[in-house]
């Protein structure tokens, strides 16, 4: 199990605590493109 730790980046302390920080960056690009488009149509 310590192996899995050592693959993680350095900035999160599991698993499932780096799924949600990708899940929450897919969702604010989501929200800036649809910004971006919505503001240049």
């Amino acid at each position: 199990m310590q192996e899995d730790q050592n693959e993680l980046p350095p900035f999160v302390k599991s698993w499932k605590q780096f799924y949600y920080l990708l899940l929450f960056w897919l969702v604010l690009l989501i929200a800036l493109f649809y910004a971006f488009t919505k503001y240049f149509q």
